[in-house]
């Protein structure tokens, strides 16, 4: 699994958690979009409730599971929101909420690739 420049996801960061053991890595890769999906729709509905410390965990769950897939900028942003919300004890921009959202479609497709070239 080589890094392709451009890439939102540490191929080599999942090649260390997956040991190489390929099914082990496609288990974590799934764990972590469908756990992504769910840690966004509840900071969405936490943002609206104005739930901040929910945010903010929620925020900090996402970010422990995009750096364990190696997704770096997606785990910044997730900081940056834990950071505010509940160091800060700040609200945040929905605009925040929206990088996430994109960051983490991105991220989505790219380890959907990956499953990909693992299956083929």
């Amino acid at each position: 699994m080589a890094d392709i420049e451009g890439s939102r996801v540490d191929r080599s960061r999942l090649e260390e958690i997956g040991m190489g053991d390929t099914e082990f890595t496609r288990d974590i890769i799934q764990m972590m979009i469908e756990d992504g999906r769910e840690r966004i729709r509840l900071i969405r509905e936490a943002y609206k409730e104005q739930t901040w410390e929910t945010v903010g965990r929620e925020a900090h769950s996402l970010k422990g599971a995009a750096l364990n897939v190696g997704a770096n900028s997606l785990a910044e942003l997730c900081a940056s929101i834990d950071n505010t919300v509940r160091k800060l004890k700040t609200t945040i921009e929905e605009s925040m909420l929206d990088e996430v959202e994109s960051e983490f479609e991105l991220v989505k497709n790219e380890l959907t690739a990956i499953v990909s070239e693992l299956n083929s």
